[in-house]
């Protein structure tokens, strides 16, 4: 009886042990981990759905950024293959899996966009000043697989532009939808621009100037921007540039203008072909130490919108020149920091506008004055015969440029921020940016074979096509042509800004000491 009692402990004592020993879960864990690998897209532009299968516990990684449920795509500055890392566990099993993936920036060609306009009239017929119904169709590549992203017959088209419209064939577009619409994962709004780039060869100097803005300053609103193929009436009519419209929104730039408030938010642009139009100064637009800006909201044509706002807007800027001429207090009336940034972007590329138009900026309720959006750089980074377009001298700031970057480079503090700055941005952005446009022009390179068979210009001169880029006859000459002027600029501007001249203020194309 006692062997007998033995026995059943044993067993029983088997049979505990044995419902103690954890399972195996190896070639479970190993077989899911295949599974999901499959599901995890090859090339990912978007958000997707994360596998989840209980009762395993799964985490997802990439770039040191752990998901759960949801993967959230944030555009990289250039196309890059990277890791994607996710653990199963289950039980005391646990296994780690990589899978190479390659993720595409918002701008990346090889999203395949195309952008097809349906309207009621020919294309020649467009025109700049009257919309013209449009039904719009949006389709391209998302996580690989490719299908219609956005499909609507509530838009409007108009043309666009001043010499970009009457001057070249290929034409910039205004795309106005009768609701706030995202277009390709840019921010909600009515408005969107199709910039033809007839006039930049390498079709990239506005993505390049919006680009650097967004990997320098949070203290500039940059501008999203995406390449599509346009077809209009299923017409082929080349690459372009989707791009946000400047302009103050809830979901961009948000100001509050209120009509007939005279502290409240204020949007206006410089531009020097004010002078040119038959209604005077005084309501519409002002002039300010000899240079004319529109306000653009508050609407003036609003009829609450009292002339009063007008010349406070005047008299503010007056009161700004003045404490920059008197090195005081102009810190009251300017984000230095801001415009130190944003001067340095517009110096860098040596922009042909940056004293005469597209020159934006803006006051909000009991604010200082602040620059941007950065807008229009078809003509900078050496893409302009008129001016001089070199990597060499300074420009924005010099005589008939900008003036308010002409007093600020006189104040010695203001020299230091712009050198300190200037440092970050040539470290820490330029390299950034120059590789970018290796992997950005690769991307687009299958798109510019079309693109220049609809528009023949590279063997054509085209106003203000400087000489080099006309010999650059190919778009892989373009592109070297852009990297070797940011590659001199970055020389020629280093040395400048650690020079004795530059920290005496002397600003003279002259460098021959």
């Amino acid at each position: 009886m006692k062997k007998l009692m033995m026995l059943m402990i044993g067993i029983a004592s088997l049979l505990y042990l044995a419902g103690c020993i954890e399972p195996d879960y190896t070639e479970d864990v190993q077989a899911l981990g295949l599974e999901i690998e499959a599901l995890i897209p090859e090339t990912i532009n978007s958000n997707f759905i994360l596998p989840v299968e209980e009762p395993y516990e799964i985490t997802y990684s990439m770039d040191s950024t752990v998901f759960t449920n949801e993967f959230i795509y944030e555009s990289p500055v250039y196309d890059q293959d990277k890791e994607f890392k996710f653990t199963i566990s289950r039980g005391k099993t646990t296994q780690e899996f990589t899978k190479t993936v390659y993720v595409l920036s918002s701008e990346s060609g090889e999203n395949e966009t195309k952008l097809y306009l349906d309207l009621p009239i020919l294309e020649s017929q467009i025109s700049k000043e009257d919309y013209t119904q449009a039904n719009v169709r949006v389709e391209t590549r998302t996580n690989g697989v490719y299908g219609i992203t956005h499909e609507t017959t509530e838009a409007q088209l108009r043309g666009r532009g001043n010499s970009t419209w009457f001057s070249y064939p290929k034409r910039p577009y205004r795309l106005r939808f009768d609701k706030n619409t995202s277009i390709l994962g840019m921010p909600e709004a009515k408005n969107y621009v199709l910039l033809a780039e007839f006039a930049d060869r390498s079709l990239m100097r506005n993505v390049v100037v919006q680009k650097m803005a967004s990997l320098f300053t949070d203290k500039i609103y940059d501008l999203e921007t995406r390449y599509v193929e346009l077809y209009i009436n299923n017409e082929y009519r080349g690459l372009y540039v989707l791009t946000e419209q400047v302009e103050t929104h809830k979901n961009k730039l948000s100001i509050e203008s209120i009509p007939g408030e005279i502290n409240t938010g204020y949007f206006m642009e410089l531009d020097m072909r004010l002078r040119d139009q038959p209604i005077d100064p005084g309501h519409f637009w002002f002039i300010a130490r000899g240079y004319p800006y529109e306000i653009k909201e508050p609407d003036p044509e609003d009829p609450l919108y009292i002339d009063a706002q007008t010349a406070y807007l005047a008299d503010y800027l007056s009161v700004l020149d003045q404490t920059l001429m008197d090195h005081s207090d102009y810190e009251d009336y300017m984000d230095v920091d801001a415009w130190v940034d944003y001067f340095i972007i517009q110096e860098f590329v040596k922009n042909v506008d940056i004293g005469f138009s597209s020159v934006f900026l803006y006051k909000e309720k009991d604010g200082v004055i602040k620059p941007g959006p950065l807008w229009d750089f078809d003509f900078a980074l050496g893409n302009a015969d008129y001016i001089d377009y070199g990597p060499e001298n300074w420009y924005g700031m010099l005589e008939y440029k900008n003036r308010m970057f002409k007093l600020m480079m006189a104040i010695p503090e203001i020299r230091l921020k712009f050198r300190d700055r200037y440092m970050d941005f040539h470290y820490d952005v330029l390299p950034e940016i120059q590789e970018m446009i290796g992997v950005l022009s690769d991307s687009i390179s299958s798109k510019v074979g079309a693109n220049f068979t609809m528009w023949p210009i590279l063997n054509d001169y085209w106003w203000p096509t400087p000489s080099e880029v006309l010999q650059a006859n190919s778009f892989l000459g373009q592109i070297n042509y852009l990297q070797n002027f940011i590659e001199l600029r970055k020389a020629w501007m280093v040395d400048e800004v650690l020079s004795e001249r530059y920290g005496t203020g002397d600003f003279s194309i002259d460098n021959e000491d």
